[in-house]
């Protein structure tokens, strides 16, 4: 069974990493596209409340700036997701803080009565506030970065607008917060409604509410870049076990940190399942059906041993092997996989009973379950390895299937299974044991010694089989 991750080579690895970045690329794309659209709705809205507001000619010059950072918009989105010009986004980005900067600390020139307005009192005002919309925008990038820089970026815009108001002629203003401190109360009443005083110390909160409020969304982007990265190896984590392993034991695989484990003897239950006559079969039909058949067969092995709880552990052409107890060994491992191998008889039986309808030779299977010690561990080079289990118990499993033939039945279960379950059902026999028979020891493949054997009583729906055999 092929491990999906954790085992590969570093190049392997390296290759995983740039796909992750290519598809983080695509998602900053998305994001800087749903921004954009986010934008253009916020500048609607803008553009709205100033007609409403305002409804006089000087309204013009605020529609032209909206119109021209909906323009930035489109420029932006159009030239960065041009292969090597993600850098342009920064560059926009302080275009637009430069420009929101620009438009707070200058007069209206369409506006007479702005002409009269003293210059610190549009640094005094709330304006400072849209700064945050443009900030929020980029946190939809999910780059902690890009947030990072916009809000530098606007904090130098800001600072470089609140500097060239203090240095106009008849700006008030003080030096640092100790001199503020250092003031009369009376002092400084008056110099907060003076039109021309300039409050530094508020100048350097805003600056610093808005560096911890861009920290904090940098922080916000990298946490769900970080959710949605770990969320896509745990998906495809999820949808590789999801291959040999039961559902219900999968997410149970994915939270843990070493899943598989190291190399260990344990003792589990063995299944092989095997197509009677399938190599005349291949030889006289096309790929095509081939294919088609064995993809029908093994959604139905699938669904039995997934359903019982067990581990597909390889497929061998025609032929499966499933395991029971791996990863995690269980109260019932071979109880379950005798259920299995029942189960998958009754989904044959059924399939064969729509095959019939459509005039298609039936099929039969041979099953060989076995319970013993096993090898579990990683096994192969270092650009594959798989999860498996090796020993005497996996070859007794696997003569036992092909023994089946010579036995005349589709179930052969070997003495010490049968022995496994009855020590898992203290209280009695369970029901997968109904029908089962204790047949004559047979000497198997490759062995000087007998091996006790529990049978199925044949069962088979009438009508032609595949063929008669291998």
């Amino acid at each position: 069974m092929a491990i999906p991750s954790g085992t590969k080579t570093s190049t392997l690895a390296e290759r995983r990493s740039a796909r992750l970045r290519l598809a983080f690329s695509r998602e900053q794309l998305g994001g800087l596209r749903l921004a954009t659209y986010a934008r253009l709705i916020a500048l609607g809205v803008i553009a709205v409340w100033l007609v409403a507001a305002q409804r006089e000619v000087s309204v013009i010059y605020y529609l032209g700036v909206v119109a021209i950072f909906a323009t930035l918009a489109f420029i932006q989105l159009a030239v960065s997701g041009r292969p090597g010009r993600a850098w342009l986004k920064y560059v926009f980005t302080a275009a637009e803080m430069a420009l929101l900067a620009f438009v707070l600390v200058h007069p209206n020139p369409l506006a007479a009565h702005m002409t009269e307005v003293p210059l610190a009192m549009l640094v005094r005002g709330q304006n400072f506030l849209y700064f945050f919309v443009l900030l929020a925008l980029t946190a939809l990038s999910l780059s902690p970065a890009y947030v990072l820089w916009s809000g530098v970026a606007a904090a130098l815009a800001w600072s470089g607008g609140v500097l060239w108001v203090i240095a106009q002629p008849g700006t008030v203003t003080v030096r640092s917060f100790a001199e503020y401190q250092a003031m009369t109360l009376a002092d400084r009443a008056a110099a907060l409604f003076d039109p021309e005083f300039v409050d530094v110390v508020v100048w350097q909160q805003q600056l610093l509410i808005l560096l911890v409020v861009s920290a904090l969304l940098a922080v916000a982007a990298g946490r769900a870049r970080r959710v949605v990265e770990r969320q896509a190896i745990l998906e495809r984590e999820r949808s590789s076990l999801a291959r040999y392993f039961s559902p219900n034991i999968v997410d149970a695989l994915i939270q843990s940190i070493n899943p598989l484990g190291g190399v260990r003897r344990q003792d589990i239950a063995v299944l092989f399942c095997d197509i009677v006559g399938f190599t005349r079969h291949a030889a006289t039909h096309s790929p095509e059906e081939v294919v088609s058949l064995l993809r029908e067969y093994y959604a139905r092995l699938e669904d039995a041993v997934f359903g019982c709880g067990g581990t597909v552990d390889n497929y061998f052409g025609d032929e499966m092997m499933a395991t029971f107890g791996t990863p995690v060994v269980g109260p019932d491992d071979a109880t379950r996989a005798l259920r299995c191998g029942r189960m998958i008889l009754e989904r044959l039986q059924a399939w064969n009973r729509d095959r019939a309808e459509r005039g298609e030779p039936a099929i039969r299977a041979g099953i060989g379950i076995h319970f013993g010690p096993t090898v579990l561990g990683n096994i192969g080079g270092e650009r594959r390895l798989e999860f498996t289990a090796i020993g005497d118990t996996v070859n007794i499993a696997n003569r036992l299937e092909g023994r089946t033939r010579d036995l005349d039945t589709d179930l052969l279960v070997s003495d010490a299974l049968v022995e496994q379950i009855r020590r898992e059902n203290a209280g009695g026999d369970p029901p997968e044991l109904s029908d089962m028979i204790q047949a004559t020891p047979v000497v198997l493949r490759g062995r000087s010694v007998e091996t006790g054997v529990w049978l199925l009583k044949p069962d088979r729906p009438a009508g032609p089989a595949l063929v008669a055999s291998d």
